[in-house]
Formats: structure tokens, C-alpha cells, sequence
């Protein structure tokens, strides 16, 4: 008893040498000192650079979650939607998953708010219509007994039509305004506000009202159905080109070359469809344009907008000290330099901007119709068309905008290099 005492005396007192030695040497505390800090600096780095390049990153769990939220709150009577019922039973539209991650390309500006799933057969696009600051309630809380009220039905048409006039100068009928809403449950009066108020998020949702004022002219991705915030459109067919076309040692083959002279075409004929509805498009991306029954369409409606809407939001005579202040994405306009305030309206149009970015290019990255098999007509005529000068090249009202007559130039240069082409491969 006494040996093992006195042992384990011992090792108590080294053990107890050992950590007083570690605690209060200099060498070791800077060492501990440094350890930690450099830790600190890497976990801080990494979230910093989280957040500047994947703030908006898109984790296949979170979108099950959402979905589940929303379904939770359809149990509970919180949100309605005739897409429900498929939505949350799980086998008529399942598979969420997010949309292929092409941001490092530079290709299209992610949207946090859309994500993929499967319905039978085929994949579609679920956005959802989140509120921000811009959205207004369509419920009000009473001061005196805290009760929350609700429009009635006529209301609420007279508030929707009212609201797409303000914002989009467009007056509608009262059969499509009724087709547009949609409400059901009149006679539960707790679905009924859920209806309502479900409607509302949507009507202010820029992608949901465009595509379903105009799903007749088939100019935009088709809604298929509802539920709560969530809204449903069909998936369009990706164009897709060679991207070996940015490195002009390089051969473009002949079938490819085709395929862009083809999808220029299809371009042009949806930005005439664009300019017949008065319609501008303030962010222009390759990989936005899609292809639906054999129709070109733009999948990314948040920067599209009237012309009428533009123009005002570019001349609310917000401060300004050079004309980039001004601009909205791509659409343009111009500083008054005597007040400093933007007073200037739209100077560029779609087809200004899609000869600048789609067509032409860069130096570094060339357009869809800058090949080593683009005759000299053509890239003269798509310099004039993104850097209009000449009277007969700009269009009336916009200085910067290019013309219709140039625009049928160009029209008649893609289809007649279309036709030589196909010709030549049967003759």
C-alpha cells in the first residue's frame, strides 16, 4: 500500500509539473495563441467566400424542405392551389432536385427561387414567388379589436386590375381578370382568404403574371398550375452550341454552324414578338433563350417588362453621376449631367442588346454568329446592329437602339446563308 501510494504520488506530482509547465510557458501559450488564430482567419475566409460566390446556392435538401413546408401548410388550410394535391402526394410530380449549376460560366443569373422536378414523364420548372419589400398586403389588422380583414371578392378584382394598370399600363377585361385569379373555396371562409391571399403573392410575382397574361401568345414559359407561392412551368429545351467557337483555330462543323444560323433566326422572330407586345428585355443571357415546340421562348422573365414600365423606372429622377447609373442590367439610359438626376427614359432595344451579347460578342467571347465561317456581310452588319450610328441603322425614339429596317437586313442575311447552305448539301 505504501509503494503504490508513493506511486501514484509521483505520478501526480509529474503529471501536475507537466501541466503547470505547458500553462505558463510564453513559447507555448504564443503557440496556442497562433494555432487558434489561424483557425479563426480560415473559418472566417471560408464563410466570407461562401457568401460572395454561392450566397444563393441551391442544396437538393433544402428544396425538399420548401416542398415540404408548403405541403404542411396546405394540411393546415394555410395555402391553396389546384397543383396541390399532385405536388404533395409525391408520385405525380416528384424528384426535386436543383437546376444544373452553371453560374461559373457566367451563362445566366442564378435564381435561388427555381428548381426542378418531375411530373410523369417529363421534368418542369417549380418557382417559387417569395415576397420581398416590394410586395403589398392584401390584408389589414384592425387597431381596435386585432382582427385581421380581408377585401371582398370585388375587391380584390378592382385591386388586381388596378395594379396590372399602374405596373404594366394594361387595361384587362373583367372575364380575363377572373380567369387570371382563380379563386375557389367561396364558401369556406377560412380556404377562401387563403385563396386570396395565395392569389395576391402571384399576381406580384413579375414571372407569374407575364407568363399567365399572356400564355395565348405563347411568348413565355407555360404555367401549368399553383400551389400556395409555388407555381409551375414547363422545362424548355436548352440551345446549345459549340463552345470551341470562342478559339478560332478551331474548325466549327457545318451541321453546328446551321444550327446557329437556325437558332439566330428563331431569335429575331421571338424579339419581333417581343417589339408587337411592347415588351423589353433588361437582362439578356445565352443560355436563357429556350426552345418549346419548336417556338424560341425566355425562360427568366424577372427582367422583362413593358416598355411603358422601363421607360419610368429609368426616369424616376434618382440621383445619378454617370450614365451607368441610370441603366437597368442591359437596358440604358443616360445622366443629366446639369441636375444630376436620371430624367432619360430607354435609349437601347432588345435587339441593340441581343447583336451586343448574343450575336457579335466579345473579343474574348464571341457571339453564336462569330465563326470562322461568318462571311464579312454578316459581321459588318452585326457591328452596326450592336453599335448603331447611321441614321438608317437607328431606330426612332431609341438613339441607341437598332432599326427595323436593320433588322430585316439581318433577317435576310441568316435565312439566305441558311439556304446556300442546305442547298449545297443536296445539290
Amino acid at each position: 500500500m505504501t509503494i503504490s501510494s508513493n506511486s501514484a504520488l509521483v505520478l501526480h506530482n509529474r503529471f501536475k509539473s507537466m501541466t503547470r509547465r505547458f500553462r505558463f510557458s510564453p513559447r507555448r501559450r504564443q503557440y496556442c495563441v497562433l494555432t487558434t488564430a489561424v483557425i479563426l482567419l480560415v473559418v472566417v475566409l471560408s464563410v466570407v467566400g461562401y457568401l460572395l460566390s454561392g450566397m444563393h446556392y441551391c442544396f437538393d435538401v433544402l428544396v425538399e424542405w420548401k416542398i415540404s413546408k408548403i405541403c404542411n401548410q396546405y394540411y393546415t388550410n394555410e395555402v391553396t392551389g389546384y397543383m396541390c394535391p399532385e405536388l404533395c402526394a409525391g408520385d405525380t410530380i416528384s424528384e426535386f432536385h436543383c437546376p444544373p449549376d452553371r453560374r461559373r460560366t457566367g451563362e445566366y443569373s442564378f435564381n435561388p427561387n427555381r428548381f426542378l422536378a418531375r411530373k410523369a414523364q417529363q421534368f418542369v420548372v417549380v418557382k417559387h414567388a417569395v415576397p420581398d419589400a416590394s410586395y403589398e398586403k392584401l390584408s389589414w389588422i384592425d387597431s381596435h379589436q386585432h382582427e385581421e380583414h380581408f377585401p371582398t371578392e370585388a375587391e380584390y378584382v378592382g385591386i388586381v386590375r388596378r395594379y396590372i394598370e399602374l405596373r404594366y399600363n394594361l387595361q384587362l377585361p373583367f372575364d380575363k381578370l377572373n380567369s387570371l385569379l382563380k379563386l375557389k373555396n367561396k364558401n369556406n371562409h377560412i380556404l377562401f382568404r387563403a385563396s386570396m391571399r395565395n392569389s395576391w403573392n402571384l399576381i406580384q410575382n413579375n414571372e407569374y403574371l407575364l407568363s399567365r397574361l399572356y400564355e395565348e401568345k405563347e411568348i413565355f414559359p407555360q404555367v401549368i398550375g399553383t400551389c400556395g407561392d409555388l407555381f409551375i412551368t414547363e422545362l424548355l429545351d436548352t440551345v446549345e452550341f459549340d463552345e470551341r467557337r470562342y478559339h478560332f483555330t478551331n474548325h466549327i462543323d457545318l451541321s453546328k454552324w446551321r444550327y446557329h444560323l437556325k437558332v439566330a433566326v428563331l431569335i429575331l422572330d421571338y424579339l419581333e414578338d417581343m417589339a408587337q407586345n411592347r415588351f423589353q428585355m433588361c437582362s439578356v443571357l445565352l443560355a436563357g433563350f429556350g426552345i418549346s415546340d419548336s417556338r424560341m421562348k425566355y425562360h427568366d422573365l424577372r427582367y422583362i417588362s413593358t416598355e411603358v414600365s422601363i421607360d419610368r423606372q429609368l426616369s424616376d429622377g434618382r440621383w445619378c453621376a454617370e450614365d451607368a447609373d441610370c441603366s437597368y442590367h442591359d437596358c440604358r439610359s443616360r445622366c443629366n449631367t446639369t441636375s444630376r438626376q436620371c430624367t432619360t427614359g430607354l435609349l437601347n432595344n432588345n435587339l441593340q442588346i441581343v447583336c451586343e451579347k448574343i450575336f457579335r460578342g466579345t473579343a474574348t467571347e464571341p457571339g453564336i454568329l462569330v465563326t470562322e465561317k461568318s462571311p464579312n456581310r454578316l459581321l459588318r452588319i452585326l457591328d452596326r446592329c450592336a453599335q448603331p450610328v447611321s441614321r438608317s441603322d437607328v431606330e426612332t425614339g431609341r438613339p441607341w437602339g437598332a432599326s427595323k429596317a436593320l433588322k430585316k437586313q439581318l433577317y435576310n442575311e441568316l435565312t439566305g446563308i441558311y439556304e446556300q447552305l442546305a442547298s449545297s448539301l443536296y445539290s
